[in-house]
């Protein structure tokens, strides 16, 4: 190497102080340090995945939405349900779309097909091309038939996951005995009666049913031997072994409570319902019992499965929660 070579390789004065201020301890130590603190913020306080923001307006449509469905203004603690039960609805929608279910479900192809096919002018625009407008004008985020059909996904999903592990006989028999009281079934009757007609008869209705149930007691009348002394009916004489709140569903209340108590083996009434007055004859009554496992097994099963179901989406949706930033502007206090 010249002479002239080694100058123009020696660093000068300046280029020596910067280098001996690369090689400072101190400079080490502010570098390091700076990079754990940020490093720090970095894993503590990680970049939320999703944000879901609701405006003040957004709140007054969930609570304006309710009011007109129900006539009433929701309460706090009912609006505070309704923005959970969105936010909810938001992050769902957030992970269907991170699987790419707005991209390949045919149903809401179909639907953002349909949409845009009733804008456009053109007709001869390919489906391909009717697609890609459709997501540029996020129609596969607003419309609701394709926000409905994501979320059903979703919630099919989770409860999938339930049902691949069904419980054991041992888990239904510990949870009918957790839940006798739900699983309970009330008090049923089978009973025949006669019916007469409250517009056919009109004010002599109450002197004619005490007049018959004086004839069914002198004369003996079976059942099979008196529908022919009372009116036509639309529904059954004879109502097989059923609750009083079945009962109640088609006579109405008021004759339900009368026939459930009434005794078994004899003519008992007159009792109104909602269409005249009757008399009654019970022929059977089962009490209230919970019935064996293998009897209700079927519904035992399936309201365990719903529960966990509920408790999966719970736990699903509380995990999606840790990754989002919520911001409810408007927020119940």
């Amino acid at each position: 190497m010249t002479a002239s070579e080694k100058r123009e390789s020696t660093p000068g004065p300046e280029t020596s102080r910067r280098l001996r201020a690369l090689d400072s301890p101190l400079l080490h130590f502010v570098v390091l340090g700076a990079l754990l603190f940020f490093g720090q913020r970095m894993l503590l306080d990680p970049e939320p995945e999703v944000v879901v923001r609701m405006t003040t307006q957004d709140v007054a449509a969930l609570e304006k939405g309710w009011r007109e469905r129900n006539g009433q203004a929701p309460s706090p603690e009912l609006l505070q349900a309704l923005i959970d039960s969105h936010v909810q609805d938001e992050l769902l929608l957030h992970e269907a779309r991170a699987l790419g279910w707005h991209l390949t479900d045919g149903i809401v192809q179909r639907r953002l097909l349909r949409n845009q096919r009733f804008l456009e002018e053109d007709e001869s625009v390919s489906d391909r091309i009717l697609l890609e407008r459709a997501f540029d004008q996020k129609m596969d985020q607003t419309d609701l038939v394709v926000r409905r059909r994501l979320l059903e996904r979703m919630r099919l999903l989770i409860a999938s996951r339930v049902r691949a592990n069904p419980p054991t006989e041992g888990e239904l028999a510990a949870y009918r005995a957790e839940n006798l009281d739900f699983f309970r079934r009330p008090d049923r009757v089978a009973l025949s009666h006669i019916f007469l007609s409250r517009d056919s008869r009109q004010e002599h209705l109450q002197a004619d049913a005490e007049a018959l149930g004086l004839r069914l007691e002198a004369e003996k009348i079976s059942p099979e031997q008196a529908n022919e002394w009372g009116d036509p009916f639309l529904l059954s004489h004879r109502i097989a072994l059923s609750s009083e709140e079945s009962i109640g569903r088609q006579y109405g209340p008021g004759f339900a409570a009368a026939a459930i108590r009434a005794p078994v083996g004899r003519w008992s009434g007159p009792i109104p319902s909602s269409y005249g007055t009757h008399w009654v004859w019970a022929y059977d009554r089962s009490p209230a019992e919970v019935p064996p496992l293998a009897e209700i097994r079927t519904r035992v099963e399936n309201e365990l499965l719903r529960e966990r179901e509920r408790a999966a989406m719970v736990d699903h949706t509380a995990r999606l929660r840790e990754n989002a930033e919520i911001v409810v502007l408007g927020q119940i206090p």
